[in-house]
């Protein structure tokens, strides 16, 4: 199997690719189709990105069980076997109820699609539920994959789908085609990767099989109960996206999702490369099984990847957000999604301190607490932007995801000290917390002069990757001369 190196760099490698691909795609199809058509199609796609999470908590509970009971054959055999018949009478069941939720969410409100355009998009929904089914499929054998720590695999297929998808939206553009023909796309291409998933299982991994003689409704039942606390924290942490583009659709314009969505992608996917690189944290955690081990887990290597995500948050948030904000601008020209990525910096930069604890947490399958968390998360971010949008008539309602982010990472680092009696201090100190807070101030200061255009808006990126600079200096440093060492060792090697 390959090695923890090797999974975090294509892991690394395949987040980069996608984010470039998917903005790419992204940029395509809002020139070709416009804020208002593809917005709707963001809508409709929204609520089967939704339903790919309504797996029963099975996708994390199969990558948590295999990791570890991977030396057993016939263990895995039976596990693999009973989740993947769940896998498929669940995703057809999540089908039904995504196409009538759907239809009753946009299809009865004229503020999102008018009755003359109704017909049109109901094709679409429909090409986009069937594409949904094959990736539903596709995600179990994903999950399977990477329990078995093979990432690269994953990652290379997830790079072909992307790619496959951008080169696709290449020729809609070229060819002038509709929208349509954009979701027979995301149809052929699901095709094509579940088939490679089959392939691979198939005539690659021989010792494992998919059989349903081998299905054992005691094998589900034993599963189901940290499977059905991981669904509900999925269920909670996947409802805010659709919840904020409906109530944005509805409440402000429907012309401000895309601009919601390019700002979400660009946050999105800054602490989405670091959370993809560090997934190796879930089976790392999952083998830990005495108190010492774990507290010295949690203190060696816990803290370096917490300490390395605050960095890692200054870097990407701080120094190089006028990067970001330049390509936002030469690329999109949408003025609201730079106010709406600052907004999301803010939560993204406490999650690339969190994530490492977030995966430790569940690895040790302390998914109640994880719950907790999202619920938080949910709570609070309904509530924001109920007021925002009701009272105040603007995206200020979205600050409520930096609160409810905030609270659920304090109450992890809580939860460490109550169970294994964790030294918050010297924890918080060792990960350089003080400077994640300065970088917090630093972004929510960039919002009135964003809001109120003070100054030219790239001079206030310039100072804030300045100041961002100095203050993670010593960090960055730190981190060259690691990242120098190791090559110099690889190349004695």
């Amino acid at each position: 199997m390959p090695s923890d190196k090797q999974n975090s760099s294509w892991l690394s490698f395949q987040f980069v690719v996608t984010l470039i691909f998917s903005l790419l795609t992204l940029k395509l199809n809002l020139n070709h189709f416009g804020e208002q058509s593809f917005g709707i199609w963001i809508l409709l796609a929204s609520i089967w990105g939704f339903g790919a999470v309504l797996d029963f908590g099975f996708n994390t509970a199969i990558v948590k069980h295999v990791a570890e009971f991977k030396e057993d054959n016939q263990k895995v055999n039976r596990l693999i076997s009973s989740s993947f018949f769940v896998f498929a009478v669940n995703g057809f069941v999540i089908l039904i109820l995504g196409s009538s939720a759907g239809y009753f969410a946009y299809f009865t409100n004229p503020a999102i699609i008018q009755e003359r355009s109704q017909n049109y998009f109901i094709t679409v929904f429909a090409l986009l539920g069937i594409s949904f089914y094959l990736q539903y499929i596709s995600l179990f054998f994903k999950a399977v994959v990477e329990g078995l720590s093979n990432f690269i695999l994953s990652s290379k297929l997830t790079i072909v789908q992307n790619s496959l998808i951008l080169l696709g939206t290449i020729l809609i553009t070229y060819a002038d085609l509709s929208l349509i023909s954009l979701s027979i796309l995301y149809l052929i291409v699901y095709v094509i990767i579940l088939s490679s998933y089959f392939f691979y299982f198939r005539f690659s991994v021989k010792v494992y099989t998919i059989k349903y003689s081998l299905f054992d409704f005691s094998e589900v039942k034993r599963i189901l109960g940290f499977s059905l606390s991981v669904q509900a924290m999925t269920v909670f942490n996947s409802i805010i996206d659709p919840i904020i583009k409906y109530m944005l659709g509805t409440y402000l314009d429907i012309k401000i999702v895309p601009a919601y969505e390019i700002a979400r992608r660009f946050a999105l996917a800054v602490s989405g490369l670091f959370f993809n690189a560090f997934k190796i944290v879930l089976p790392k955690a999952s083998i830990l099984r005495t108190k010492n081990e774990i507290r010295n887990f949690i203190m060696d290597d816990l803290v370096n990847y917490s300490k390395m995500g605050i960095t890692y948050s200054g870097m990407a948030f701080g120094i190089f957000s006028i990067a970001i904000v330049l390509i936002i601008s030469a690329v999109f020209g949408i003025r609201d999604a730079i106010l709406i990525f600052i907004i999301l910096s803010l939560p993204e930069s406490i999650n690339n301190f969190g994530y490492p604890i977030y995966n430790f947490l569940l690895g040790q399958g302390k998914v109640r607490l994880l719950v907790v968390v999202q619920l938080t998360n949910l709570v609070f971010v309904v509530a924001g932007l109920f007021i925002g949008l009701n009272i105040f008539h603007d995206l200020s309602g979205l600050l409520g995801y930096f609160v409810s982010v905030l609270i659920g990472n304090i109450l992890m680092v809580a939860y460490l000290k109550k169970k294994w009696n964790i030294p918050v201090t010297e924890f918080l100190g060792n990960c350089k917390i003080i400077k994640l807070g300065f970088l917090l101030v630093l972004l929510i200061a960039m919002m009135p002069l964003i809001i109120l255009n003070i100054l030219p808006i790239y001079l206030n990126f310039a100072m804030l990757s300045v100041i961002s600079f100095i203050l993670f200096f010593k960090e960055i440093l730190y981190y060259l001369k690691i990242i120098r060492s190791s090559f110099s060792l690889h190349s004695l090697k």
